[in-house]
């Protein structure tokens, strides 16, 4: 008996993006059994047509979207057809494979080993040419999709069927998922799995381009920074404990250095350096970029040194004493808290505040800032560096005393 097929398109609420839209679904049901796929459109639910399945209204929009969602429904019946004709049995689950292609035999690399096969030569390149950290998240990457393939699909999906479907459903996933990822940390991920698929086509295991109609666009977000009176507050305020002191006084070494976590951790006390004028500066290599930088030793930055010069902790050579991100940015809420700051700060609040109160503020060109960041883009700083009441007013009154 040939099973008849029922097909359906479901906004998926419980998917909400930031600007008020939801993706769709097309749900393929065989006797009483159930498949979806993702239609690749997202709509506003509020002009969603649940008799007619199908979007409201004559828009250009609206046509299009409707357009789409015949072919996927002509697709999915067609499907159903080569399976009666093949005398296969039917299911939803089939009809899908046969929509996405997965029942092509064809020899093809599978795409956890392409996965693998580019973070093993990341990590032989640790230290020349990528940072461990780099390596690392690639690593996280490739464990979120063995999660995404294990729940969608399987260990062994092939790397020539990734289309702009999968990509969008990986997306789906890594902010629906539990501890989910906002916009942009997903977005990063898809950056990373590029990657791969780049190295996919190199080696011709993969002829198109999946990621040529993706949606690759990020959510602007203003950097976060302390104000001058903020920073003061800061610098006044009392810890209650020496775990809370010495992280207070490690964040503000980053607001007067705009040193990242990262470096700031391997930063030795050989690493200080002393001009012809006695003037005392750091010099050492970025994680990310490798490329020096010179940073001036701030009076605030030359206290904390020297604070901590025979502590215990840096007995080891190293410059201050450091614990681990995690527990840092754990220990920040609490001083932030306590400073009366109502700002999550971190290091990347750190690297703002020199830029943005510190440094540009007070007069330091964008482009000497660049380079105390170990920026390669001047655009990168004007992320960072926000021209502030302050500066205006500062800039404006050097401007009328030149006039007279």
């Amino acid at each position: 008996m040939i099973q008849p097929i029922h097909i359906n398109f479901i906004p998926r609420k419980s998917k909400k993006r930031d600007d008020g839209k939801v993706p769709l679904y097309m749900r393929i049901t065989v006797n009483g059994e159930r498949a979806e796929l993702s239609a690749s459109r997202t709509i506003d639910p509020k002009n969603w047509d649940t008799k007619k399945d199908r979007l409201k209204g004559r828009t250009s929009t609206a046509k299009e979207v409707n357009t789409h969602l015949n072919i996927l429904e002509n697709k999915a019946r067609n499907a159903h057809t080569a399976l009666i004709q093949k005398e296969e049995e039917i299911t939803a689950k089939k009809i899908r494979l046969h929509m996405r292609g997965e029942d092509n035999k064809k020899e093809t690399k599978p795409v956890l080993e392409v996965f693998e096969l580019h973070n093993s030569r990341m990590k032989s390149l640790i230290g020349n040419k990528y940072a461990e950290s780099t390596y690392k998240k690639h690593k996280t990457c490739k464990l979120h999709m063995e999660n995404f393939l294990d729940k969608e699909f399987t260990r062994k999906y092939p790397i020539n069927k990734v289309d702009l479907n999968f990509l969008e459903e990986f997306a789906d996933y890594l902010m629906t998922k539990k501890d989910s990822c906002s916009n942009n940390s997903a977005r990063k991920y898809l950056t990373n799995f590029k990657k791969v698929i780049d190295l996919a086509r190199k080696r011709k295991w993969l002829n198109d381009n999946p990621y040529e109609d993706f949606d690759m666009k990020y959510e602007k977000k203003d950097p976060v920074f302390l104000a001058d009176d903020e920073l003061k507050k800061l610098k006044k305020g009392e810890m209650p404990n020496e775990s809370l002191e010495r992280v207070k006084d490690v964040f503000l070494f980053s607001c007067y250095t705009g040193l990242s976590f990262s470096d700031a951790k391997k930063m030795k006390q050989s690493d200080i350096r002393e001009d012809s004028d006695g003037e005392r500066y750091l010099q050492l290599p970025r994680t990310k970029t490798e490329k020096n930088a010179v940073i001036l030793l701030l009076p605030k930055a030359e206290e904390i040194i020297e604070k901590y010069k025979d502590d215990p902790a840096t007995e080891n050579g190293s410059l201050l004493p450091m614990i681990s991100n995690q527990k840092t940015n754990a220990y920040l809420k609490v001083v932030a808290d306590i400073c009366d700051i109502d700002k999550n700060l971190t290091f990347h609040v750190g690297r703002h505040t020199f830029a943005t109160t510190v440094a540009l503020a007070n007069g330091v060109p964008v482009e000497t800032v660049k380079h105390i960041l170990g920026h390669s883009d001047i655009r990168s700083t004007l992320h960072y560096a926000r021209v502030t009441p302050n500066k205006v007013t500062k800039d404006m009154t050097l401007l009328r005393e030149k006039l007279g």
